[in-house]
C-alpha cells in the first residue's frame, strides 16, 4: 500500500504583494530592512512591510497573509524585537503610530495598539489617575505591552486592563478578559499571530503614588535611554536581578561588535555600531546566558523575541 503524498504548493508572492496593496494602498513596502523599524536600530529584512491606517486596513492584511499561507506577524515600535540577518521571508504588520488613538473617559481609557505605552502613563499620570506612573519610560506601544505584560516597580498592565480587542489567528475579531489572557511575569497566552487592536484599562480617579512616579521619572538617570536598546535585555529571575547578577559577573561594557553591555546598567544590550548584526547580538546575550548559568545556577531567560533565518 502506497503512503499519501501532500502536495506543497508554492506561495505566489507576486500576487500576494498585489492584493496588500489592494488592501493596504498607502503602506506595504518590500524587502525592508527591520534595522529601520526596532529600537535596538539593527535587523534583517522582512519580504512584505505593511502599515494599514485603519483597523478595516489592518483585518484585510491579516485575511490575505491566512489567504495565502504567508507567516505574519505585528510589530509595534519594535522594543523587544531582533529578526536574523538572513531575514524574515514573511509579513511585518506595523501597528505604531498608524493605529495610536487615546482616549479618556470617567473611570476608564481606551488605546489602540499602536499608542505609546510611556504616553498614556504620562496622560493618565497628569489627569490624576493613579496605577499608571510605573508606565513612564517603558519603551513599546500598548499593544506590545499587552501581549508581554509589561510592568516594573511592582505594578503590572495586567492588574488595570478591562479588556482588550484582537484579531485572532484565523482573522475574526473578538474581547477577551484579563483572565482570558493567562497572564504571568513578562507574558501572556497571545499567540505569536494574535494581534492587539485596543484596550480598555480600568484608571479612576485618584491619589497618584508620587514615590513610584518619581522612580519611572529617574530612569534616565539609572538607565541609557538614549542609547540604541531594546530596553531591559532579560526578565528578573524569582527573587533576584538579572542587571545584579550581570554585573557581579563583570560583564558590563563587554562587546560583540557594535553590541556591547551598557555600562550604565547591565541588563541593557546597545547598539554601539554602525552597521551592528544581529549574530553579535545574540552572541552576546548568549554569553551572558552562559556567564550568569555558570557563576549563579541561574539561566536567565530573553525578553527579547528573536525571528527570521540566521
Amino acid at each position: 500500500m502506497m503512503g499519501s503524498v501532500t502536495e506543497v504548493v508554492a506561495v505566489d508572492y507576486s500576487q500576494v504583494e498585489k492584493e496588500l496593496r489592494k488592501t493596504c494602498p498607502r503602506g506595504v513596502r518590500v524587502d525592508e530592512p527591520m534595522s529601520k523599524h526596532t529600537t535596538i536600530g539593527a535587523g534583517g529584512t522582512v519580504r512584505f512591510l505593511a502599515v494599514p491606517q485603519n483597523v478595516s486596513e489592518l483585518v484585510a492584511v491579516v485575511r490575505t497573509a491566512l489567504k495565502y499561507d504567508v507567516d505574519y506577524l505585528a510589530i509595534g515600535r519594535g522594543s523587544n524585537l531582533l529578526v536574523r540577518d538572513g531575514g524574515f521571508n514573511g509579513l511585518a504588520i506595523k501597528v505604531a503610530n498608524n493605529l495610536a488613538n487615546l482616549r479618556l473617559y470617567k473611570r476608564t481609557a481606551y488605546a489602540e495598539a499602536g499608542a505609546s505605552f510611556t504616553r498614556l502613563g504620562r496622560i493618565l499620570t497628569r489627569h490624576g489617575r493613579p496605577h499608571f506612573e510605573f508606565a513612564i519610560g517603558i519603551p513599546g506601544s500598548v499593544g506590545g505591552a499587552v501581549r508581554m505584560n509589561a510592568g516594573a516597580y511592582g505594578s503590572e498592565l495586567s492588574r488595570v486592563l478591562k479588556s482588550t480587542k484582537i484579531i485572532t489567528t484565523d482573522g475574526r475579531i473578538t474581547i477577551l478578559k484579563p483572565e482570558q489572557l493567562a497572564f504571568r511575569y513578562r507574558g501572556s497566552s497571545l499567540p505569536r499571530r494574535a494581534i492587539v487592536i485596543s484596550s480598555i484599562f480600568w484608571c479612576p480617579p485618584g491619589e497618584v503614588d508620587q514615590a513610584v512616579l518619581k522612580q519611572a521619572l529617574s530612569r534616565k538617570d539609572t538607565q541609557p535611554i538614549a542609547d540604541r536598546s531594546f530596553g531591559s535585555t532579560f526578565k528578573n529571575p524569582p527573587g533576584s536581578f538579572a542587571a545584579q547578577m550581570i554585573d557581579r559577573c563583570g560583564l558590563k561594557g563587554m562587546r560583540r561588535g557594535g553590541a556591547m553591555i551598557s555600562k550604565k546598567h547591565a541588563n541593557f544590550v546597545i547598539n554601539v555600531g554602525d552597521n551592528t548584526k544581529v549574530s553579535d547580538i545574540e552572541s552576546l546575550m548568549e554569553f551572558v546566558i552562559a556567564r550568569v548559568k555558570d557563576r549563579f545556577g541561574v539561566t536567565l531567560e530573553p525578553e527579547v523575541i528573536i525571528i527570521g533565518n540566521p
